[in-house]
């Protein structure tokens, strides 16, 4: 085979917001968040790339799902290590835009939360119910929730070019009155094509990679919220 490319590396330029149960932005940060699909991990683009290393290993964000980290399918768990470069925060000229259209008590003892989304034509979901709640149901699919390993749950989203807004709710049981909010719910929007694609940044950070990688390289952001 002429100019094989062994190596696998997906880099995703990523702005995270994340929210408290009152809506206060309790962190933030910025950076090009890397996954190598083998064993090797990065140690063979350390050489070419200096500052990817393993000082830079990603940390998991223990207590949001799927580690707060803005995964385009629900593999987390195929991976063990990953890294996180830090990078100016991206501003996409087609931002998502997320709304809470109703909070309502059902007869039978849950909470239905119902939504709206509008973003680019990509876009995961994460739900992380808290302790002592459930998830009992939801808009999607065929109605029954299904977890990935780990608990937490995983939509995949993704529409034409000119889409109406995402509708849907959640249905949630809890046991008693929480203090810090019956469920964890995460969105990223993912930039796979157009003028947000690739930020400068990105961009040079793709060029200096070695030719022996195959890469592919997106913008996305991530908001989480409490509720």
């Amino acid at each position: 085979m002429a100019n094989p490319k062994p190596k696998r590396v997906f880099l995703q330029h990523t702005s995270r917001r994340f929210h408290d149960l009152d809506g206060n932005l309790v962190k933030s940060d910025s950076g090009i968040w890397i996954n190598g699909f083998d064993y090797n991990g990065i140690s063979h683009i350390t050489p070419h790339i200096p500052e990817i290393n393993d000082t830079i290993r990603t940390p998991c964000e223990e207590w949001a799902p799927f580690c707060g980290l803005p995964w385009i399918l629900p593999v987390h768990f195929m991976f063990r290590k990953n890294w996180y470069l830090p990078a100016p925060e991206i501003f996409p000229r087609s931002p998502i835009h997320f709304k809470v259209l109703a909070k309502e008590l059902m007869p039978w003892n849950s909470v239905r939360l119902s939504f709206e989304v509008s973003g680019p034509s990509h876009m995961s979901l994460y739900i992380r119910p808290h302790k002592g709640s459930a998830l009992s149901t939801w808009s999607l699919g065929d109605g029954t929730p299904v977890a990935s390993i780990g608990g937490d749950y995983f939509v995949f989203y993704s529409h034409g070019l000119h889409a109406t807004p995402w509708n849907f709710w959640i249905e949630l049981t809890a046991s008693e009155k929480h203090s810090d909010g019956i469920v964890s719910l995460a969105i990223a929007a993912h930039y796979f094509f157009g003028e947000d694609q690739k930020s400068p940044q990105l961009y040079a950070l793709l060029e200096r990679l070695p030719n022996w990688t195959f890469s592919s390289g997106w913008s996305c952001t991530y908001d989480l919220f409490v509720f």
